[in-house]
């Protein structure tokens, strides 16, 4: 089995896992658990994986800081009631 498919596999346990014990309501917080799993498995593998793999798993990363950043500036207008 090669080191992707291990990451993938890894992956899609860490989402059910975080799906199951936060579930449905609170769909920010399952977002951010997913980037830190992310966050994880890149530094982890970073090593093993090909350029070409860790290329992808950066766009991925960088599309998860992007909404990582709109979900703090949500609470932060929330909490000064702009929003």
């Amino acid at each position: 089995m090669e080191i992707s498919h291990k990451l993938t596999l890894a992956m899609t346990i860490w989402t059910v896992l975080v799906l199951t014990l936060i579930g449905a309501q609170n769909t920010e917080l399952f977002v951010i658990m997913i980037l830190i799993g992310l966050l994880i498995s890149r530094e982890l593998s970073s090593v093993y994986i090909r350029p070409s793999i860790a290329y992808r798993l950066d766009a991925f990363i960088q599309v998860g800081i992007v909404i990582f950043i709109a979900i703090v500036m949500r609470r932060i207008l929330s909490i000064l009631e702009l929003l």
